[in-house]
């Protein structure tokens, strides 16, 4: 449901939108929730590098398309054009799989936040790596992930789902480039972050997450799903943590038999 404001139109500078006529008068008004679902979807695809795109008229022969102006603004061509502050987003709306259900992020995630702490801009790095039908992830404080973490990670995947297993890794930093300060809290970082795991775990068919040390920022519902063991750098650290990780993975072998 495309909403109607040139603030949010400008957000990715990929929009198609124009300045509407002055049909805008029978546009309906969106609602609070609408409003944050729109932001949220939009924060989502910006942090993945994914253009928004809202159309301003329908295509001939297409289902037509729901419209709807902000609350309490002027239709767009009767005002100004001039930039404002945006409503942070709320709560997603996306599809995930069954094995990584989805999950309303800013409720269950940080409603125990106090709000002026949810409004600060936060700054971490995550690395995603799937081997198999798992998703394996972790938080890494420096922003560079070492060649021994990663082997670790690789050797771990192969005796969970088998030597054979394709092992890709990928590198999230939080917030993206060029994201502004207004953007870079940390509900909208969760809403980021729950949205590519959602992608990958679409493209490698990932059945379970597992989460290596603390994830302060994984959505609350993925990581419960999910299996936790010590972190990497705990494990080179102190290699007897090794054997703990073993514990828990060792269940997920049957889920590759």
């Amino acid at each position: 449901m495309p909403i109607t404001r040139p603030e949010l139109a400008d957000k990715n500078m990929a929009c198609d939108t124009i300045a509407m006529t002055a049909g805008n008068d029978n546009i309906p008004l969106a609602t609070d929730s609408e409003l944050r679902v729109e932001m949220a979807r939009r924060n989502a695809l910006q942090a993945m590098g994914i253009p928004s795109l809202v159309s301003v008229r329908d295509v001939a022969g297409a289902k037509p398309s729901v419209r709807k102006l902000i609350p309490n603004q002027k239709p767009v061509a009767d005002r100004p054009v001039t930039g404002g502050d945006v409503p942070r987003p709320d709560a997603p709306r996306s599809s995930m799989s069954a094995a990584i259900p989805p999950t309303p992020v800013v409720e269950t995630q940080t409603k125990s936040q106090p709000a002026e702490r949810r409004a600060e801009s936060v700054q971490f790095s995550m690395v995603l790596v799937a081997a198999g039908p798992f998703l394996w992830v972790e938080q890494i404080a420096d922003g560079l992930i070492r060649q021994d973490q990663l082997a670790l990670v690789a050797a771990m995947a192969r005796a969970v789902s088998g030597s054979s297993v394709s092992v890709n890794h990928q590198q999230f930093d939080w917030p993206p480039a060029g994201a502004s300060a207004l953007n870079s809290d940390s509900d909208s970082a969760v809403q980021a972050l729950q949205g590519l795991i959602q992608r990958l775990a679409r493209d490698h068919e990932a059945k379970r997450v597992i989460a290596m040390g603390p994830c302060d920022y994984l959505p609350a519902r993925i990581g419960d799903a999910g299996v936790r063991i010590p972190s990497t750098l705990a494990m080179l650290e102190n290699p007897q943590l090794k054997a703990t990780a073993w514990e828990a993975l060792k269940p997920l072998r049957t889920l590759t038999s």
